[in-house]
Parts: C-alpha cells; sequence; structure tokens
C-alpha cells in the first residue's frame, strides 16, 4: 500500500481514501451466490478491529440513538425524508448515506449539510494515522465503505448529535453499519433483486438479508413486501425478538416541492419514514404525548426535503433534464412509467442518457425503457468530462492525458465500479455493447439517433447542438453524480 503523508489538503485525504479498496471492488472479487456464507462474518469482525484500533470502544458506539434503514428500493430517499422530519422539530441530527452524487464528504451530513472540507480533513486524518500505525502489514487497512462507516460514527459522537440516520450500505446482516449494538428503531423498505453475489438469487435470500439489521426489542417497521420476502421478514423478526410492522399508508398530507415524484413510490418511503420518527421520539420520550411529532412541521418538512437524483427535474435553456438513479428491474420500469407520464404533454424531443454499471442485466432494462418512444439515444460512460473523471470512490479528480491514479492502479478514464485496468476503449466498449443491445430491441422507435461517447459532457454537448430535448438520466447513481458535477456543480453548498 502506498504510503500517504498527513496533509491539511482536502485533495490529499481523497488520494488516501481511494488507496483503499472500494465495495465495488470488494463485490467483484466475492464470487459467492449464498447470502449466509462464512466469510461474510468477518466483515463485522474486521469492522471492530479497526474501531478499536481507531479508539471506539462498541460501549461508546452504544451511545449514539439511531435510525438505521435497509432495503432494495427507496431506501436513501426514506432517510432523507426521517432526518429532515427530526430536524425540522429541532433535533441535532447526523446522516450517513452512500453512493455520494459528486464529493465523498455528501455521505456525512450533520443537520442535512456535507461536513465541510476542513472538518474532513481533520477527522480523516485522526481515523487514517490511529490505523495505519497500528496496521499489522501494508495492507490491514479498511475497505473504503468500512473506513467511511467508521469516520461519520466517529463524526457523530463528536458533533454530539441527537439522533444519527444510518443508510446500510449493502444487505443488512453482513453489512458494516450493523456492527451497531443498541438500535431502538430499524426499517427495511421495498425489496428487489439487487446485489446476487453478496446477498443470494433470491427474493427470500436478500429478506433474510436485510432482515439482519433488527435487534432484539427494537421497533421494527417495513412496506407492503412480496408474499415470501414478507414471510421471510417476519420469522427474522421472531428470531430477532422484535415485533414487525407493516406501514402501508400515512395519515400525514402535503405537498411536495416537485410533481415529479410517482405518488405511489412517495406514499410508501414518507409512510415509513413517518412512522420510524414517529417511533424514535416516543422511545426518547418515554411514551410522553407532548413531546408528539407536529403534524404542520412534519408536512413542512416532507414539502422541503430534497434528495437529488431520484426521480428529480431540472430545466435548462434547450434540455429539460429528468434524473432517476434507477439501476434495478423494478426501478426501471417505475422509471419509465414516471418520465412518460411528467413528459405526456410536452412538445419535445425525447432522449436517453443510459450507463449501467456491475453486473446487472442491462437488456433487462433497456427493453423497459423502449416505451418511452425516444428520438435520441446516448450510451455514455460515467466520466463527467474530458479533463474530470470519477475516481473509485467517485470523488472528482483531474485527468492528464486520460489518465488518471487513482488508488494503487494508474486507471484511464476511471470510474466508480473499477477494479482493473480500464481504457477508454474498453469503456467504450462497453457503450457499444449497450448500443448493440438497444438496436436488437423489437417495437422500438425507427429512425432514431444512437451514438456512443466517452464523457458525460461530449454527449450533452450533441444534444445541446441539436433541438429541445426531454432528457432522461438512468441506469447508474454514479452517472447521475457526473451529469450533476456539470449541471449543478454548488450542490453540496447547501442543506438537502
Amino acid at each position: 500500500m502506498q504510503h500517504f503523508t498527513k496533509s491539511q489538503d482536502y485533495e490529499a485525504c481523497i488520494e488516501a481514501l481511494n488507496s483503499l479498496q472500494t465495495n465495488a471492488q470488494y463485490i467483484k472479487a466475492k464470487t459467492t451466490t449464498s447470502g449466509d456464507d462464512n466469510h461474510n462474518g468477518d466483515q463485522l469482525f474486521q469492522v471492530r478491529k479497526y474501531l478499536n484500533r481507531a479508539g471506539l470502544s462498541l460501549d461508546k458506539l452504544d451511545e449514539l440513538s439511531v435510525i438505521h434503514v435497509a432495503g432494495t428500493k427507496g431506501k436513501g430517499t426514506t432517510c432523507a425524508f426521517s432526518e429532515k422530519i427530526l430536524r425540522e422539530h429541532g433535533y441535532r441530527t447526523g446522516f450517513f448515506s452512500s453512493p455520494h452524487l459528486i464529493e465523498v464528504r455528501e455521505r456525512i451530513r450533520i443537520n442535512g449539510v456535507p461536513i465541510g472540507k476542513a472538518d474532513f480533513v481533520k477527522y480523516f486524518w485522526k481515523i487514517y494515522s490511529a490505523l495505519d500505525q497500528q496496521k499489522s502489514d501494508n495492507h490491514d487497512m479498511p475497505l473504503y465503505f468500512r473506513f467511511l462507516t467508521i469516520m461519520a460514527f466517529f463524526v457523530f459522537l463528536e458533533k454530539k448529535v441527537d439522533v444519527a440516520i444510518i443508510e446500510v450500505g449493502i444487505g443488512g446482516e453482513f453489512d458494516c453499519t450493523n456492527v451497531l449494538r443498541k438500535v431502538p428503531v430499524i426499517g427495511i423498505t421495498s425489496l428487489g433483486i439487487d446485489h446476487v453475489k453478496l446477498l443470494g438469487p433470491t427474493i427470500e435470500k436478500i429478506a433474510w438479508n436485510k432482515g439482519g439489521i433488527m435487534k432484539e426489542g427494537c421497533r421494527a417497521f417495513t412496506v407492503p413486501q412480496p408474499e415470501t420476502a414478507m414471510k421471510t421478514l417476519k420469522e427474522r423478526s421472531i428470531e430477532k425478538k422484535c415485533q414487525l410492522e407493516v406501514i402501508e399508508n400515512s395519515d400525514i398530507k402535503f405537498t411536495p416541492n416537485t410533481s415529479s415524484c410517482p405518488p405511489h413510490i412517495l406514499n410508501l418511503n414518507v409512510s415509513l419514514a413517518v412512522a420510524l420518527c414517529r417511533a424514535w421520539l416516543a422511545i426518547k420520550h418515554n411514551n410522553n404525548l407532548t413531546q408528539s411529532m407536529s403534524n404542520e412541521i412534519t408536512e413542512r418538512a416532507l414539502h422541503n426535503c430534497r434528495w437529488p437524483g431520484r426521480f428529480q427535474v431540472k430545466h435548462d435553456r434547450t434540455i429539460s433534464y429528468y434524473l432517476d438513479g434507477a439501476h434495478t428491474l423494478e426501478s426501471i420500469i417505475i422509471c419509465a412509467s414516471w418520465f412518460k407520464d411528467i413528459t405526456k404533454h410536452s412538445k419535445r424531443k425525447k432522449a436517453l442518457m443510459f450507463n449501467v454499471t456491475g453486473d446487472r442485466n442491462a437488456e433487462k432494462l433497456l427493453k423497459q425503457l423502449q416505451s418511452c418512444e425516444f428520438d435520441t439515444i446516448l450510451f455514455v460512460t460515467n466520466v463527467a468530462t474530458p479533463i474530470k473523471a470519477l475516481s473509485n470512490s467517485g470523488e472528482l479528480v483531474v485527468l492528464k492525458h486520460y489518465r488518471v491514479t487513482a488508488g494503487e492502479r494508474v486507471l484511464s478514464f476511471s470510474i466508480p465500479d473499477n477494479t482493473y485496468f480500464k481504457s477508454i476503449d474498453e469503456l467504450l466498449q462497453k457503450c457499444s455493447f449497450h448500443k448493440q443491445l438497444w438496436l436488437k430491441i423489437e417495437g422500438r422507435k425507427e429512425a432514431e439517433i444512437c451514438e456512443t461517447f466517452p464523457t458525460v459532457e461530449q454527449g450533452i454537448t450533441f444534444l445541446s447542438n441539436r433541438e429541445e430535448y426531454d432528457l432522461l438520466v438512468t441506469g447508474s447513481v454514479q452517472l447521475i453524480g457526473s451529469l450533476l458535477s456539470i449541471i449543478d456543480p454548488h450542490l453540496n453548498d447547501y442543506s438537502w
């Protein structure tokens, strides 16, 4: 492992952080299809080891008051709603989420605002130096996501938050956030098939994994699930000795600050978030009704909550952007329906910008999008611009001659799920493969324009020089992040 000198420079922190193996690399290294094999148990052992080395005991971690949320779809949105509700009620909040869109510091928020670069530098080196000094060999350092999880816990304790909203990374049972022992409230959002190499290929195995965040005596909530998934979750609640409540509708009525989000999706996430917050308040105040949630404040919080990259609409002079980081079959179906509905009265031409990462089935996703009847389809890499790219962490870095140092590897046009050397030609080959899949789809609109581009910016430039478009950008959260770095570069200057 490369040696790093402690520096007050934010970019130096990012370079050191990027030297740690990413979740994407971890996933790629695993070939298991079982959700309960032995190697997964080592994950939490490793987290406990590094927590101890960082000077953070489990007893100290028990002091955090946590709302823990797992799920396949909507867990980030549910966490965002929960954080905003409790913040508007006057509580000091911490929020740990993943992945980030533009900068890694987005993942750790205090009162809705990403921690500042100065704070990031301070806490990063405090933890990194402690771990580096105690490592047994050059590779004895936590993975990228494990490090950030430890750092988030450390920051939340230092900042003395009243409540920490913790979004699970992958799964639940063996996710490193599940090192938490005392969690009063947990939520499980809608379940679907994703990350099958780690969680298993069936909805039952995935439900088993997600249900692993339940703790003895906690208040556990979920939304309606497929029958077999619900059966598994109920069995897990019995095993974990807690009561599982199914939330279908909330009594909270509000008007979202955008009409773009599909109502049924919005209602599921809102209903779960409201239930989580009510349960947390009841536990914190020993069921004192004078400390219950205000419907007025809750409705205002929900109205003002922003969660970029999820059913987001942003209008420009010649392009109206419709952004959704959908990357599973179920979420792509919803995304396509949303786009068709929200643009049905528009006179603009329709365009798609698409990329998918990892081992997800691009053909199945694209087939769901053909019904949108696009006039132009752009297959791009997750690279933002010819002089900027996303490193393994997703952090924007400057490229020199289309090359960037990401961790221990020198990569060409690095993207978030890189593990090995990738040239721009290799990345474009994947785009060309997606293009060929699209052209084979029966029933698609004829006489359409279908192009591939090495960067998001080049795709946008191509579109801007033609006509006015409604552009759907989907398939990858990293793709959304690259686009937002171009059209909304100051995204992290304010609270969400």
